[in-house]
Order: C-alpha cells, then sequence, then structure tokens
C-alpha cells in the first residue's frame, strides 16, 4: 500500500501542476481581436483541472467575471471560486476575466457612440461577448451554453443590460453594488422584463447586492426599487430574483465578499447531492446501483440549474471512499472511477486507483489489463516528463 499512496500523490500533483496560482484552475490569458472595438483584448482565462484530461464530449459553463484588471479584488474571487469548486459547492467553470481600465469603462458601459460608429459603447460590449469571446470558448476550450455574468458598480449595470437583451443566453445574472436608472436601461423597464414570462424560454436567475456603508445607500436604494416592482406581481416560474444585504460592506468588498454566497445559492443543487449522501438518508447502504443513483441526481441536479453538469474529481473519490468503507466494496468503488474515466478518460489518478482496487479484491488479471491502459496513456501524456513517466513505469513493471 505504500507504493500505491506515492503513486497517487505523483498523479495528483502532475495533474495540478499546470494551475500555477491556483489550485483547481489555470491562470492563463486570451487575447482575441475585436472587429467591433478595433483592437486586440488581452482577457483573462481560467480552465478547469479537468480540462487537460477531460472527453471532447465533456463540456462546461462559463462565468464571465467584469472588471479583472482589480488586482486585490480580482484574485479573491478566482480563489473563492477555486475553494468552492474544491468542496464540490460548484461545478467547474471556465471562467472569463475582462478587464477595463478608466478610459474605456464608461464608454463600454453607456450608451455613448463615438465619432464614425453607428453603435454605442455597450452595444460593441455586448457584440465582443456573444458574438467574439462566447464562440471563441465553444469552439477551442469545450464551453457549453451555460452563461454566469458578474458585475461590480458599472459593469453591475452592464450585467443587467446583456440579461435584457440576451434574456434566453444569460441563465445567472450577478450584479453587485450597481445601479440600474440610467441610460438605456431603468429600474421600471427592467422589473417590468424580470415579471414578463414570455421574455423567458429558460430559468434565469438575477441577484444582486449592496453593503451597508454609506457609500453604498443609493446603489440599495435602487435595488430596494426594483425589489418593489417585482413584488408588485408573482415572478415568473423560471424567473428567481434574490436581494442580498452584505453586513458592513462598502462598495469594493462587497464584490468579492457577496459574490461566494451567491454563488452557493445559484449552484445548491449540485452541492446538495454530496450533502444528502452523507449526512441526508444513508443511501451508500442501499441495494441499488449507487453509480446509477449519483448520475440520476447529477442529472436531476443539472435540470433545476438549466445545464448538464459533470461529476467532480471531490464527487468522485468521495463516493468511491465511501464504498470502501462499506464493507470494502470495491466494485463499486471501481465502478465510481469508470464513471471518472468517461468524463474524464485522461486522468491518470483514475487508473491507479483501479488497478490497486482490483489487485486487493483479488482480481489480478484485470488489474494487469488496467495496467496496459495506464501504460499507454502514460506514453501518450504529453504534461508528464520523461522523469515522472518513468516513475509510473516503475510503478506498473512491479509485481
Amino acid at each position: 500500500m505504500k507504493t500505491k499512496k506515492l503513486l497517487l500523490l505523483f498523479f495528483v500533483l502532475s495533474a495540478h501542476k499546470f494551475a500555477q496560482g491556483y489550485g483547481l484552475y489555470s491562470d492563463d490569458t486570451l487575447t482575441i481581436y475585436s472587429k467591433y472595438f478595433r483592437e486586440s483584448i488581452q482577457l483573462n482565462l481560467h480552465l478547469p483541472e479537468t480540462f487537460p484530461f477531460c472527453a471532447k464530449t465533456t463540456q462546461y459553463p462559463v462565468t464571465v467575471i467584469f472588471d479583472s484588471q482589480h488586482d486585490r479584488t480580482y484574485p479573491q474571487i478566482i480563489n473563492a471560486m477555486d475553494l468552492l469548486t474544491s468542496e464540490a459547492q460548484i461545478p467547474e467553470s471556465i471562467i472569463i476575466g475582462i478587464p477595463f481600465n478608466m478610459q474605456n469603462r464608461r464608454y463600454r458601459t453607456s450608451n455613448e457612440i463615438q465619432s464614425g460608429d453607428t453603435i454605442s459603447g455597450i452595444e460593441k460590449m455586448e457584440l465582443f461577448l456573444f458574438e467574439e469571446v462566447l464562440p471563441a470558448l465553444q469552439k477551442k476550450h469545450q464551453a457549453n451554453t451555460f452563461l454566469t455574468l458578474v458585475g461590480h458598480s458599472r459593469t453591475a449595470f452592464l450585467v443587467n443590460y446583456l440579461a435584457f437583451n440576451r434574456p434566453n443566453q444569460v441563465h445567472v445574472a450577478v450584479a453587485l453594488s450597481g445601479f440600474l436608472d440610467s441610460e438605456p436601461l431603468s429600474v421600471e423597464t427592467f422589473g417590468a422584463f424580470l415579471n414578463d414570462a414570455s421574455n423567458f424560454d429558460q430559468t434565469f436567475s438575477y441577484y444582486c447586492a449592496t453593503g451597508t456603508a454609506l457609500e453604498e445607500r443609493n446603489y440599495w436604494h435602487e435595488y430596494q426599487m426594483l425589489d418593489s416592482i417585482v413584488k408588485t406581481k408573482s415572478l415568473p416560474a423560471k424567473v428567481r430574483f434574490t436581494l442580498y444585504e452584505t453586513k458592513k460592506a462598502n462598495h469594493m468588498s462587497n464584490y468579492w465578499v457577496a459574490l461566494p454566497l451567491i454563488l452557493m445559492d445559484a449552484f445548491s443543487p449540485y452541492n446538495d447531492i454530496l450533502d444528502s449522501w452523507f449526512h441526508g438518508e444513508k443511501q451508500i447502504k442501499s441495494r441499488e446501483n449507487l453509480v446509477q443513483k449519483f448520475e440520476r441526481e447529477l442529472s436531476k441536479a443539472g435540470t433545476v440549474i438549466g445545464t448538464e453538469l459533470n461529476p467532480s474529481i471531490t464527487h468522485i473519490f468521495s463516493l468511491a471512499s465511501e464504498a470502501l468503507n462499506d464493507n470494502e466494496n470495491y466494485e463499486t468503488a471501481i465502478e465510481f472511477m469508470k464513471m471518472g474515466l468517461r468524463y474524464y478518460p485522461n486522468y491518470l489518478d483514475f487508473y491507479g486507483e483501479i488497478i490497486e482496487f482490483y489487485k486487493l479484491s483479488n482480481k489480478n488479471q484485470l488489474a494487469l489489463e488496467y495496467k496496459a491502459l495506464l501504460r499507454k496513456k502514460t506514453q501518450e501524456a504529453m504534461h508528464l516528463s520523461p522523469s515522472e513517466k518513468e516513475t509510473i513505469f516503475n510503478y506498473l513493471d512491479e509485481d
């Protein structure tokens, strides 16, 4: 078992190596030339841990964070999402950070039309996101169509504008310390939009939040106005509206303090899966096929949220470990690992676990078959160095 522990430690480290500054996400950039802004725009790109190892059919939702130029606030947001992902409270997503600066922030969030143009800055921003950024992610990074938008202050207004114009392309809209009563959108117009069921062919969740510091009073007042308008009638069945008050937060801190709570709520059906398994009914004791049961619950959570969900590495290892604790149920533990391989066929940890589980259950021929598969995967692995491959080969050559 000592060899097994060494092997798994090595695999985990090799799987995380690409992530750099964050545990479960990469810290990359993506440069896109925009025909609308007539310039190249460099975006922050954070790919999930499993992306380098996933199947071609595995896709990820997209979360867009506006104002990524904040060099203190933005890392707090990504670290929070990193931790929530690790705890299986939110699903892995492709995170895109879109920066603004003092020169373009107002223009790109307003109806100002510059000389020689026919459309405004905010219209250009909409086209840049939906016609240039998202298609690039879908083409090159296996993004699906589920979209979460997060903005603060002026970019919170941008979130409202984009949700208003694209209600069937935005699934979760998060507007933090933002304003509404400004052209080209007003509180009354946005409230009427939320109350009109004909606007929504899919589930749509809208979250807004302000702090309680004095500088937040105007934003809180406008959100209260919106809340009153929304409550004049019942919301459509597919729409959720949630207003948060972040105690003691000022304008900037509300951005990164409020967001984790909102994301936990928006994706709560995903977190509820493990919560119910370990703290609700003792489902692990059931005679039912537990992998099929888990996949049904994952599918049900996806239906509620509005997208097909992938199991996380946390799901897979947690449920396999629980199966082992239940009278050393190696067969179920192996099935959870094989389920993981359907989504992430190049995640080498799974092969090592299956080999050891087969050996411990005295199914040595099956262990040999998975050793052959692991050898082939190791030979093909582009992310492993020669010395790392040698370590795995030495393990495979043991009796």
